[in-house]
């Protein structure tokens, strides 16, 4: 898959809420990747908490309904 079939579903301030999301999606069958915008956290590689860049999920562009669905975010969201 390139990365033009990917899109940002929902950005996230901390990456361990990325990574719940992520998992739950995965769990329904629809890939999830995290881009972290380069950054590596507040304090260090390892930290999961708020980043200064916030953290996008995304998702394949043709699974992106499915995936609000499955989230149970509206278009605002």
């Amino acid at each position: 898959m390139n990365d033009s079939d990917w899109v940002t579903l929902v950005e996230f301030a901390a990456a361990y809420e990325a990574e719940l999301a992520a998992g739950r999606l995965e769990s329904v069958g629809i890939p999830a990747r995290i881009d972290r915008h380069g950054g590596i956290g507040i304090f260090g590689p390892g930290h999961a908490g708020a980043s200064v860049r916030g953290v996008a999920l995304e998702v394949p562009r043709a699974r992106l309904a499915a995936a609000r669905a499955a989230l149970d975010l509206d278009e605002t969201d």
